[in-house]
């Protein structure tokens, strides 16, 4: 059971206002599959006279020269790549987020300068979101399987916190830490917020666990609250 015995179902959620983007609240982002070896785009011209007919190859960017400079004379429509630019390729799912931040600092009397300088995505609206992974509905499928889940509903991985159904919005699933995503804007083609998000208490869990991933500090609240669940945790899972 783990963290479900000191939140109910009721307890675990809340809602909130959809257009708020405050911490805690629940959306839906397209995340991407992180590659251990990136993964490149190789494109050019397939003719020099043509600006939109192009060539390519998709490869790992393990080659000497990638992100150096290379000729990048005849430059390809709707791409701006620099000469030490490469363009970075990866496959990508719709998942639900738990807004983690959403408030950045911005001088107002600094848009002029930037704007000038085309610099304006110095001062990005940015929102911090961690993005949510499935469980497994039986052995073998997609998602993280049992024997992990039980552990991290007990808090036993630092970078991993479990979240049950909330119907009609989404399963129950693991919010993954070490996925961490910066979403720019609002967009709805980049995020949309959905009218539920952790409750007060729960959230300050989250974010206490959170702390202790990134950082190794582990609160004395938070170690209070992992010794109770971790007493429930079922050795023979």
């Amino acid at each position: 059971m783990g963290i479900i015995q000191l939140y109910s179902p009721d307890e675990f959620f809340e809602s909130v206002n959809i257009n708020e983007f405050r911490p805690g609240q629940f959306c839906w982002i397209p995340s991407p599959h992180i590659d251990p070896i990136p993964r490149i785009l190789d494109v050019e011209r397939s003719d020099p006279e043509e600006h939109e007919e192009v060539s390519f190859i998709i490869r790992n960017a393990n080659k000497p020269k990638d992100f150096h400079i290379r000729d990048r004379t005849l430059p390809i429509k709707y791409l701006n790549l620099k000469s030490h630019e490469e363009l970075l390729i990866q496959r990508a799912k719709k998942r639900p987020g738990i807004i983690l931040s959403s408030e950045t600092d911005r001088f107002s009397e600094l848009d002029k300068l930037l704007k000038q300088k085309g610099k304006r995505h110095l001062q990005d609206e940015a929102i911090f979101v961690i993005p949510g992974y499935s469980i497994e509905k039986e052995p073998g499928a997609t998602g993280f399987p049992f024997e992990m889940v039980a552990r991290i509903r007990c808090l036993l991985y630092r970078q991993f916190f479990y979240y049950p159904l909330k119907n009609p919005h989404f399963t129950e699933g693991i919010a993954r830490f070490d996925r961490i995503q910066v979403i720019v804007g609002k967009d709805p083609c980049a995020i949309r917020p959905i009218e539920v998000a952790l409750s007060r208490d729960v959230f300050n869990l989250f974010f206490a666990l959170f702390l202790y991933c990134i950082s190794g500090e582990e609160s004395q609240e938070l170690q209070d609250i992992r010794d109770i669940v971790k007493d429930a945790y079922p050795e023979e899972a």
